[in-house]
């Protein structure tokens, strides 16, 4: 299983794309620098997601569970879409955007992040080409399941790794490794 720290940022690299209206807010502010640099930070952020999410997929130990049900998550992508779009709505056309309060929100996410076993749809990995599904486990757990692959049959589910309480991804058999 993931740290709690690697968790952590792996669920702060979700907020990546707040980065694009940002940097539009600032590009009309004349602002270049800050707009470049919150692009930069969106581009660090999905990197990051890339590599943790790869690391995770070739170290962590496969965990031993047979999916039951699996439902789609996917369309909770769209809801982060929405509310990244929320800045460029609900603005003051005048003022720039306040770093402070941008600062402060992520502050908040990482104590909620922090002090629970959250681990949500994250839209920089949807762009990355990942499925989310909510799998439930033989023993009546449910998980957040993460795949390259669009499930169709349950069946197809194999190497899975933990990389939360309740959160599961489904990994690349290594090279080498049977059945």
């Amino acid at each position: 299983m993931l740290g709690r720290l690697v968790r952590i940022l792996l669920a702060l690299t979700a907020v990546a794309p707040l980065s694009i209206p940002l940097a539009y807010l600032y590009a009309r502010q004349q602002q270049f620098l800050w707009a470049a640099l919150a692009l930069a930070g969106c581009l660090a952020l999905g990197g990051l997601a890339w590599i943790i999410i790869v690391q995770a997929s070739r170290r962590l130990e496969p965990l031993p569970i047979a999916i039951v049900k699996a439902k789609s998550a996917d369309k909770e992508v769209l809801a982060f879409f929405i509310a990244y779009a929320l800045p460029l709505i609900f603005r003051n056309p005048v003022s720039a955007p306040s770093l402070d309060g941008w600062l402060f929100a992520m502050l908040l996410l990482v104590f909620v992040l922090w002090s629970t076993h959250t681990l949500q749809v994250n839209p920089v990995l949807g762009l990355l080409g990942f499925h989310f599904y909510e799998a439930e486990a033989q023993g009546g757990i449910t998980y957040l399941l993460i795949t390259r692959r669009e499930i169709t049959n349950l069946k197809s589910i194999g190497h899975v790794v933990q990389i939360g309480e309740y959160g599961v991804l489904e990994a690349r058999r290594p090279s080498g490794a049977s059945a």
